[in-house]
């Protein structure tokens, strides 16, 4: 069964805004933990959920609140039916569906061909692979540069 993925509000019962305690008590522990540390002296907390196909991020300067998701796997699907696995050919038919964007194209001599399509209105980013759809991350809307507007 397919699970959408709501812009800007998150997916089933995990909702931007909530606490770390609180995804916890939904999904149970993580299969790993991720502390990255910032130069400013702000953290990051990044769970994965293997089995689930989905990170989660919690920032320091929110509190801990979860502001981040990214999945890569085909059960989640996003608007008109965008999900990881799909065909970039497939992508590029539909992707003017999801708004305005513009692209970064991030291959280098190291890795494989990647592209970045970067929706800012909608805080959503694509990652693509090798021709197909690698991950799609998402976050919480902004009322302004430094306001985040929570769903309800």
């Amino acid at each position: 069964m397919k699970t959408t993925i709501v812009p800007g509000v998150g997916f089933d019962n995990i909702k931007f805004g909530m606490t770390e305690d609180e995804v916890l008590d939904v999904l149970g522990n993580p299969d790993e933990i991720e502390v990255q540390e910032m130069e400013d002296g702000e953290s990051v907390n990044i769970y994965y959920y293997d089995d689930l196909g989905v990170s989660m991020s919690f920032d320091s300067m929110e509190d801990y609140k979860l502001v981040e998701l990214a999945f890569d796997d085909s059960r989640y699907t996003m608007e008109k039916n965008f999900f990881p696995g799909m065909s970039k050919n497939m992508f590029l038919e539909h992707v003017g569906e999801l708004g305005k964007y513009y692209i970064e194209d991030l291959s280098d001599e190291d890795s494989d061909v990647t592209e970045l399509y970067v929706f800012e209105d909608k805080n959503i980013n694509v990652w693509l692979r090798e021709g197909v759809v690698d991950t799609i991350q998402t976050g919480p809307f902004w009322r302004d540069d430094e306001n985040v507007s929570w769903p309800q």
